[in-house]
Formats: structure tokens, sequence, C-alpha cells
């Protein structure tokens, strides 16, 4: 297993390599830049002269290829540059927003798995029961609908309709516990509820069809007659082989959860790397968009590897050699 691994992080190098390359050139391809914008001031004096300084001190008039190779060789030592539009280090921006979104998207899928696997047993073990029926009805319903529709629906009930949590930021400000830990969670709630819906929704429908066909199995047939009965054989027997899609699945979907929060935080003034990767793309701020578009790709190839090495530990007739 080590030796695996050691080998799929070896391989993700020419992976990422690849995808800053192409994110590199689709970056340039966009019309303007992040300095251009002065051209068209008319209260700044020397506009033109101005622009001119910038991009030759930021590079930009250089070739591709120059800007390029000079990028990753100060990525190859931890530098990745500052920040046009902020005026920052981009590692140091992505260290301050990179913790809220990393506890939104952990929180919807500890939500995603706890209650969608419970569900998905209950839904095989009573199968075309009303039960069933109906929450296979809303699962349905939810994973067809977008998360940002959920996330207005809840914003409209659960925040101005019955007020029971608040709809953006993370702290109630000008409040005596304002930033205590009932006031955080709070404020979690609500993003992450919206951003767990459809994933709970797919995984409770993934865990009843891969519980049906456990259910069916000779192991399972074998360990009622032996006498075991109801819960011990959901969930020691059935629930122990159909989880192991469904772990796979979660490590494929870890990096799609955490990019998908991006267009969540806007609705919820979340500040996280959602907020910083459109500030980032408005402003043509092309350190940071390569330095965020880096972050979501390792995520992927984490989530990827992730998947593997647990379901190693889950089936034990996977081997790595």
């Amino acid at each position: 297993m080590a030796t695996y691994i050691i080998r799929r992080l070896l391989g993700l190098i020419p992976t990422l390599f690849v995808i800053t390359v192409i994110v590199f050139l689709l970056m340039h391809a966009m019309p303007g830049n992040a300095f251009e914008a002065l051209v068209f001031n008319p209260r700044l004096k020397n506009a033109a002269a101005i622009y001119n300084r910038l991009v030759q001190e930021n590079g930009l008039n250089q070739s591709l290829p120059v800007q390029y190779f000079d990028w990753i060789k100060n990525l190859l030592q931890g530098n990745l540059g500052i920040s046009y539009s902020l005026n920052m280090p981009v590692s140091e921006l992505i260290a301050t927003y990179l913790p809220n979104t990393l506890l939104l998207a952990v929180t919807a899928e500890i939500i995603i798995l706890v209650v969608s696997i419970p569900i998905g047993l209950y839904q095989a073990r009573n199968v075309n029961g009303p039960f069933d029926v109906l929450s296979s009805f809303i699962a349905v319903l939810f994973y067809s609908i977008p998360g940002f529709v959920f996330a207005l629906l809840l914003i409209y009930l659960l925040s101005f309709t019955f007020n029971l949590l608040p709809s953006s930021g993370t702290v109630t400000p000008g409040v005596p516990w304002s930033g205590d830990f009932a006031d955080r969670v709070s404020h979690l709630l609500l993003p992450a509820l919206a951003l767990s819906l459809p994933g709970l929704a797919y995984y409770t429908r993934l865990t009843r069809g891969n519980s049906l066909q456990v259910i069916v199995a000779d192991f399972v047939r074998t360990a009622r007659a032996k006498g075991l009965r109801g819960p011990r054989i959901l969930f020691r027997h059935v629930l122990r082989n159909a989880v192991i899609p469904i772990i796979a699945q979660f490590g494929l979907d870890l990096g799609g959860l955490f990019s998908g929060a991006v267009i969540l935080e806007q609705i919820f003034t979340w500040p996280g790397m959602g907020e910083l990767s459109i500030n980032a793309n408005l402003n043509r701020d092309y350190p940071l968009i390569l330095g965020t578009t880096l972050l979501f790709a390792i995520t992927v190839l984490i989530g990827n590897l992730l998947a593997d090495i647990l379901l190693a530990f889950a089936d034990p007739r996977i081997r790595y050699d």
C-alpha cells in the first residue's frame, strides 16, 4: 500500500503539469488583464505610462512560455506570486480563505453520509413500501434541482419566513455572542444543508441500489439461516458490502463538492475559496487564478487517491501490488 501511494503521488506531478499548462493558456486567451482598467480611468494622469510600467514589472510583456516557466520556477520555491488586485501573497490569501471552504465542504459531506446511508438501508429493507416510494420520489426531486435553487429556497423558508437561521456571513456582528461556537454553527448550517441536499439524494439512491443487490446474495441468506435477524444482518453484512461503491464515489465527489461550494458561497456571502476565485477571474488576477485553480485540481486528485486507499481498507480482497 505504501508503495502504491508513493507511486500515485508521483503520478500526480505530470497531471498537475498538464492542468497548469491548460489553465495558463486559457487564462491568457481571455481578453484584457488586471491593469487595463487603468487606461480607461479618466481621473488618472499618465495612465498609459503607468499601465506599461505595471505590465513590465509583472512580466506580462514577456512571451507566454517565459511567463509560464517563471511561474513554475517560483511555484517550486513555494511562491505563488502576488495578487494584482489585492496586493497580497497568493499563498496568504489561500491560507485565509481555504479553512472556511474546507469547513463548509466537510460539514456537507458529513450530513450526506450520516443521513443518506441509514435512509438508503431502510429503503432497501422495506423495498416498494410507502416509505421507500415517498423517499425515493423526494430523492429524485432533490437530485434534479440545482444547488443554488435549494439555497434560495432555504434562505426564504428558514431565514426570512421562520427566522431560524442567519442567511449570510460566518458570525453575527454587533452582538455579545458574536463568534462563539453556537453562532458559528448557526451560520454554517444553512449553506452546508444547501450544499449537501443534491448529494444526499444521490447517495440515498446509491445506498438503496447497492443494498438491494447485497440483500439477495448467498452469504446474507446463509446469515439468516444461522439465525441472525434484523439490524445485525443489515449493518454487519449488508452495509459492509454495500458501502464499497459508496466509498469509491465519495472520493470522486470530494473535489466536486469542494468546487461546488463556489456558487453557494456567493449566495450566502460565505468568505471562502468561491469568493476568492470568482473575484480573481473578474479582475483578471493571473497569479490568483493560477493559485486557486491549482488548489481545486489538487483537491480532485487527492479525492481520487483517498478513494483508492479507503477501498483497500474496506475490501480486503483489493490489493495494490
